[in-house]
């Protein structure tokens, strides 16, 4: 089964899947069994194990000078996951965090490279 919008793209894979939407505030909630669900592109997915930010686009200029980039909100700092063109990049060998919404590369990326990160908000 796959739903997908302009920002979010669900793919499970499962027996069953049950889908219901609040007509209150149009919130989603899909149920798996078994629990194996994938998320993609930009998305926020709030589950009872808290709310994580997927394929996040961070704030910060990609010029081959700049290594600071920030995240819209506040993360927990051991969830983060940092991936450049789409390689997974590992926490102090490539980059660290500051605080709860500063990442710092330890290269700064070039012209061209894509930055997305994974997180659990604060």
């Amino acid at each position: 089964m796959s739903l997908t919008d302009d920002k979010v793209t669900i793919v499970t894979k499962q027996s069953s899947v049950n889908l219901n939407i609040n007509e209150n505030n149009g919130d989603i909630d899909i149920s798996t069994i078994p629990q194996v669900i994938k998320v993609e592109i930009g998305a926020v997915l709030t589950t009872s194990s808290g709310t994580f930010v997927i394929g996040e686009i961070p704030s910060g200029q990609i010029n081959g000078s700049n290594p600071t980039f920030t995240t819209s909100i506040n993360f927990v700092p051991e969830s983060v996951q940092v991936f450049v063109n789409g390689v997974s990049q590992s926490l102090t060998e490539d980059y660290v965090t500051i605080g709860t919404t500063t990442i710092q590369m330890n290269i700064s990326p070039i012209i061209g490279d894509r930055i997305r990160i994974n997180y659990k908000a604060e």
